[in-house]
């Protein structure tokens, strides 16, 4: 598989091809091969951030700039972050791809919905600071309520994607135990 990719990326690229067509011919096989690989990767870790480096890396014989490209043509299947060097699934194509599987949701792109952009320095919600946050999870001492509240939740983890230094494996785990622990005393019966 690793020397089709990159044949077919060198031939797609390379003067090779004689006409348009079959430029364009190469160019959606080899975007169909990379989309059904980004989403494989994808399904193993559903819910994490990928930078297209990391990404590029799982899949064998992948150029990082096409993976970007295949991510910008399906912004119905993959949530880029603001500085676009990270990526993940949408919760929605997850769920749909385990529905209906992954041939079916290829073959049929739903439309996109932009997210209105957000102010920088402050989160969707406005329960807390950007940098409050980070600080917070460098510490490793979230509040209570920005564990429990989805829209900081959501926050929280695209800060992390984007912290630099990274946070550790160790204090992550940690605070993903405390926020589980916080839902379920919220709701000890599950519903």
């Amino acid at each position: 598989m690793a020397v089709s990719l990159a044949r077919m990326a060198k031939h797609t690229v390379g003067p090779a091809s004689n006409s348009n067509q079959e430029k364009s011919m190469d160019w959606d096989r080899l975007a169909t091969q990379m989309l059904r690989e980004m989403i494989r990767q994808f399904l193993r870790e559903p819910g994490e951030f990928l930078t297209f480096g990391q990404l590029a890396f799982r899949i064998p014989g992948s150029d990082k700039e096409v993976l970007h490209l295949v991510a910008d043509s399906r912004r119905d299947l993959f949530a880029v972050a603001r500085n676009d060097r990270a990526l993940k699934l949408h919760t929605k194509a997850v769920q749909k791809i385990l529905e209906d599987g992954i041939g079916r949701v290829m073959a049929q792109p739903e439309p996109f919905h932009a997210i209105d952009p957000v102010r920088e320095g402050r989160i969707r919600c406005g329960h807390f600071n950007q940098e409050e946050l980070l600080a917070d999870l460098h510490r490793c001492s979230l509040p209570p309520e920005a564990l429990t509240r989805n829209c900081c939740w959501s926050e929280i983890c695209r800060i992390r994607v984007l912290s630099q230094p990274p946070i550790e494996a160790d204090s992550w785990r940690d605070i993903c135990v405390t926020r589980g622990y916080l839902l379920a005393r919220q709701n000890p019966r599950g519903f």
